[in-house]
């Protein structure tokens, strides 16, 4: 954290900036939300602010992982689904994909599994479409999680049997050592206990290796209650202690919470009623601190979203105030235009210099190319998702297809406006000349 904190000071530019506050809102969504959600709308307005339309992504992903873990699930969807937007803009299947598999964690942690596999199996379609292998993995290992979780057990079978065998070809420890304790908690809840055994056994040494301890502490924890069905006490409880240790080191407090549990009824049941009572304690006291805690979190969710809220629309004002302004300028060039040439007009007709004509002319055409221009950029700027390659290419075939219609308009124009003016001069002399003619011959002579 405090070489990223240094990295940040030395960056110079936008794009730098932007990917060190999405890295520094990553490492503290789960520990510390509320900074992770500053940090994170520092990125978006920066990344706005630049047009930097991939950081704009990190950023709302950073904020909608910042809200999950404020269990605000709306807004983490919102955000997400705003993240997806720019990948689909972008065209970018593997984000689309990330950000799929994200959204159907969020509403697995809501507990609304029907929506949490329909955005599981999206992600899975665009992995096997364009053969991304890693996606494909931690797909098939979601969706068996989620089919477990809503105790559907047949395919949470079929899914993460097919995680951990294809873990073992792409020889991804971490999505192995998680598939044999996911396989061991679907064994379990068959009241398949040998093969439960057997699948958290060959768990625990892999999750060690790769430190993934909070998956240690379940798979300990289903160790434990498996010992407990076998009638195994002494093993259960060994288990359930380690469970417990680990979480409270760890800060895992809702393992805690299950292990201390899960002591507390094994102590009763075998009539250890101060060791029962003593975690029973232990586990209320716990229980209390998380239930503050998540009221906490509550509180500051709901706090941090407004705020949020408030400075949206204040950003949204600006910004149509800008976007007014804006149209209010180019409405009154494009009302400037044409007046300009109908002063052009008007001074062809009029007795000035005729280079005071062409220069008013050649004004007037360039207003109006250079209007052409400004008004295609923004469309030219979107269709093209600001990249500057493609603008500037743009730009130069459209160059090279006004620049001779420039030319040739500019040439007609010069052309007709001194034609009026001369005709113009004609038509005054011959004027001139009929009145002079119309005068007596008689009175010229006399006077």
């Amino acid at each position: 954290m405090d070489s990223l904190y240094k990295d940040l000071a030395a960056q110079k530019t936008d794009t730098g900036r932007v990917s060190i506050l999405y890295d520094l809102s990553y490492s503290y969504h789960k520990s510390k939300p509320d900074s992770a959600l500053i940090l994170a709308q520092q990125a978006y307005k920066l990344a706005k602010k630049s047009k930097f339309l991939k950081g704009e992504s990190w950023a709302l992903n950073g904020l909608a992982n910042a809200f999950h873990s404020l269990h605000n699930y709306p807004r983490a969807i919102e955000y997400f689904i705003e993240e997806l937007k720019i990948h689909e803009k972008r065209g970018k299947p593997k984000n689309m994909a990330n950000t799929y598999i994200s959204m159907a964690l969020v509403y697995s942690s809501e507990e609304e599994y029907s929506k949490a596999l329909a955005y599981a199996f999206k992600a899975e379609d665009i992995a096997k479409k364009n053969r991304f292998a890693d996606l494909i993995l931690y797909s098939k290992l979601n969706i068996g999680d989620i089919y477990e979780k809503s105790n559907q057990l047949s395919p949470a079978m079929l899914y993460t049997h097919s995680a951990y065998e294809l873990s073992l070809l792409q020889k991804n420890d971490l999505i192995t050592g998680t598939s044999l304790n996911n396989l061991g908690n679907i064994y379990f809840k068959r009241k398949d206990y040998a093969n439960a055994l057997n699948y958290y056994k060959k768990s625990v040494p892999i999750l060690e290796n790769v430190s993934d301890l909070n998956t240690l502490a379940e798979c300990n924890l289903g160790l434990a209650r498996v010992y407990k069905a076998q009638g195994k006490q002494d093993s259960a409880i060994y288990f359930a202690k380690n469970v417990y240790d680990l979480a409270i080191k760890n800060e895992f407090f809702a393992r805690a919470v299950d292990a201390g549990t899960f002591l507390s009824k094994l102590y009763k049941e075998d009539n250890k009623i101060d060791s029962a009572f003593a975690y029973q304690e232990l586990t209320v006291n716990l229980s209390d601190s998380i239930d503050s805690k998540e009221r906490a979190k509550e509180v500051q969710s709901i706090t941090i979203a407004e705020e949020f809220r408030q400075k949206e629309i204040e950003e949204a004002k600006i910004k149509e105030a800008e976007d007014r302004k804006q149209k209010l300028q180019l409405l009154a060039i494009g009302i400037f235009i044409p007046i300009l040439f109908f002063v052009s007009i008007f001074l062809s007709r009029r007795k000035v210099p005729k280079r005071v004509i062409e220069f008013s002319g050649v004004v007037s055409l360039l207003m109006l190319f250079e209007y052409l221009t400004l008004f295609i950029h923004p469309f030219v700027a979107e269709k093209s998702h600001h990249s500057p390659i493609i603008e500037i290419i743009v730009f130069v075939i459209i160059a090279s297809l006004l620049t001779p219609t420039h030319h040739r308009v500019e040439h007609w124009l010069i052309n007709k406006l001194t034609k009026i003016r001369e005709q113009h001069l004609l038509n005054r002399q011959a004027l001139l000349k009929k009145d002079v003619d119309d005068i007596p011959g008689s009175e010229i002579e006399n006077g």
